[in-house]
């Protein structure tokens, strides 16, 4: 008699695979807890005493414009004012004296004072915010690289943007350092800088003395000694406006008011991503806590492959999302 075999067929743990796959390839990634969220609006032109909390215990002024997500809390002094401008609606309201509104998901909610009905403004927030934020939320996941042994503590491919533009008055060039021994040269079309290693800031930064307008071939080379120890595969873009391109571009800044972050997406619009940059530091300069509006901040840093410190600034959002 022939007995017949039960045989099981067990299904691969798709999920223990993936895991194994992420470890082997040297990181394990970091999700996001929450779902991303975009500001509800902005508070600008503060007058006097304005103030903000993410808790309505902890107060800290308001003296730019700043924005606010649902949750937050708004109060103003005796001698206080300013105006709300509404994501959704695009909409005003002005802010009188002694007023108190906590930050609702349409707008605010007003417990004390006076605040106007809802008016036409020009300083609306810039076009497609809350998509921005959506998209610059992929450039959030931490990645833990993990070191094999041997490998040397620094890093010689250091990359420069691949597409970046330059003019007149912003024509500084950022990049990563590498190992401390190391020296750069910047080779534009058929010209070369060469570039000493820097033992201040965070990263290199370079002004570049700038040709006609026009669009060229950028590319970075690693030194070591007098040999080249990292060259990229293929150069990067760089284009280089002119005066007339920078001044209109300098318009929209000058409309932009005290807006960091609307002068920066100007700024990227136009592929100007190191003044973008500065735009971005300049607001958490003013309020380092606002760790919430840090995912532009970090596609910006993507954009430039400054990994250090794009690494460092999402693992500050990630903490503050998890906490």
């Amino acid at each position: 008699m022939i007995k017949q075999l039960n045989v099981v067929v067990r299904r691969p743990d798709v999920k223990k695979m993936v895991l194994m796959a992420l470890m082997t390839f040297g990181f394990i990634a970091t999700a996001n807890a929450e779902t991303p969220r975009s500001p509800v609006g902005k508070l600008m032109d503060p007058n006097g005493t304005v103030e903000y909390s993410r808790d309505g215990e902890k107060w800290r002024p308001v003296t730019r414009a700043k924005y606010l997500f649902s949750g937050y809390h708004v109060r103003t002094g005796a001698d206080g004012s300013g105006n709300f401008i509404n994501q959704e609606s695009g909409l005003a309201q002005s802010l009188s004296a002694n007023v108190t509104a906590m930050v609702g998901d349409a707008g605010l909610d007003v417990s004390a004072g006076e605040v106007s009905d809802p008016f036409s403004s020009d300083a609306g927030l810039m076009d497609g915010l809350a998509n921005k934020f959506a998209s610059a939320q992929r450039y959030t996941t931490v990645r833990r690289a993990v070191k094999k042994p041997g490998e040397p503590e620094c890093e010689v491919k250091v990359r420069l943007a691949r597409k970046i533009t330059v003019s007149e008055g912003y024509a500084d060039l950022v990049w990563e350092k590498a190992c401390p021994d190391n020296t750069f040269v910047v080779v534009l079309g058929e010209q070369a800088f060469d570039v000493p290693s820097s033992a201040t800031g965070e990263h290199i930064r370079f002004q570049l003395p700038l040709p006609a307008a026009g669009e060229y071939d950028l590319r970075l080379d690693v030194k070591a000694g007098d040999e080249v120890v990292y060259t990229p595969r293929r150069p990067g873009k760089l284009k280089v406006l002119a005066a007339a391109e920078e001044a209109t571009i300098k318009a929209s800044l000058m409309a932009a008011g005290d807006d960091f972050f609307a002068q920066a997406d100007v700024l990227e619009q136009h592929g100007l991503l190191v003044p973008a940059m500065d735009a971005y530091r300049a607001y958490f300069e003013t309020y380092p806590d606002d760790i919430e509006m840090k995912p532009l901040f970090i596609a910006n840093l993507q954009a430039l492959r400054l990994m250090t410190e794009k690494t460092a600034e999402a693992q500050k959002y990630n903490d503050f999302i998890s906490e």
